[in-house]
């Protein structure tokens, strides 16, 4: 353990020389804060930033440290608030280094780390990242399955368990459930709504309707929120069910049609075949996009 070296074996070892030759120049700067990431240790008194290569007074605190993170970095506060000063000895952290060692230990059948629990709050803050790069990048539930990931999260993270697809699949749930009663709030707000209608076809040639609404929220900014994407036939929507299933959408929103301005289609196709039934059965005015009546025109 370092606290059993000598004055000058200790110097040795922070500096980078260990007695096997090896280096371990990131012993002294991770015994007790993952702060620590951010900076190498230049003596005593000072230490360098790694991102900036500033050098900052040290006086046993990284309070500093973590302060010109958020400043001059935007490293925001609730990530380093994961990251303060750990309350242990240099033995105690021996030991942990020793357990941590052994956890990252594989195995020839699944190639992946053996981990053992990780802190919860901490945790909590992986998950929550695992699932934001999943929605925001469109990536399947099924990345975490996949070996490469597995091995950069254990590298990364080796007292971190991957969540299952089932388990994120909740996750995702409960995210969008929570997204969906804000908005719902927000359109409650709304004097009048535009529904733009728009069928695309995807790469396996499959027919969606997205519903998006348009209006001028109280702040007098213009605000478009996508109401729901759903698999459709557009032949089948042109022939006049188009109408229910806006209506469905909005009730899902607690809106009612009276909160309808007009419906905007994205093709002449799609206003001539539902624009009459709409006003009948609505009230709702139908126009074409007109960057697409404009294209057509070309």
């Amino acid at each position: 353990a370092a606290a059993n070296l000598g004055p000058s074996s200790r110097r040795k070892r922070e500096k980078g020389g260990g007695q096997d030759g090896t280096s371990t120049a990131l012993y002294v700067d991770r015994r007790k804060s993952k702060v620590w990431n951010y900076y190498t240790k230049l003596g005593d008194a000072y230490v360098e930033c790694n991102v900036c290569k500033k050098q900052l007074s040290f006086h046993n605190s990284t309070t500093t440290m973590r302060e010109h993170l958020v400043r001059k970095h935007s490293i925001r506060d609730t990530l380093l608030s994961q990251l303060k000063d750990d309350q242990t000895s240099e033995s105690d952290y021996t030991a942990q280094e020793n357990t941590a060692k052994r956890s990252r230990q594989t195995t020839p059948e699944s190639g992946l780390y053996h981990t053992v629990s990780c802190s919860e709050p901490r945790t909590d803050v992986i998950l929550e990242l695992v699932l934001e790069m999943i929605f925001r990048d469109l990536h399947p539930l099924s990345v975490v399955k996949d070996k490469g990931f597995g091995l950069l999260v254990g590298y990364l993270e080796p007292n971190f368990t991957l969540p299952s697809p089932v388990q994120l699949s909740s996750m995702l749930w409960h995210r969008y459930n929570v997204v969906k009663q804000h908005l719902e709030r927000y359109l409650q707000t709304a004097q009048a709504i535009v529904v733009c209608v728009e069928f695309w076809v995807s790469q396996l040639n499959q027919t969606y309707l997205t519903a998006t609404a348009n209006f001028i929220d109280g702040e007098w900014r213009r605000a478009r929120c996508i109401m729901e994407t759903q698999q459709a036939h557009k032949d089948k929507a042109e022939e006049g069910d188009l109408g229910e299933k806006l209506s469905a959408i909005l009730s899902e929103f607690g809106l009612s049609s009276k909160s309808v301005f007009c419906v905007m289609h994205d093709s002449p196709q799609s206003t001539a075949a539902n624009s009459q039934q709409l006003k009948n059965a609505y009230g709702w005015s139908s126009l074409c996009c007109a960057a697409r009546t404009l294209q057509l025109c070309i």
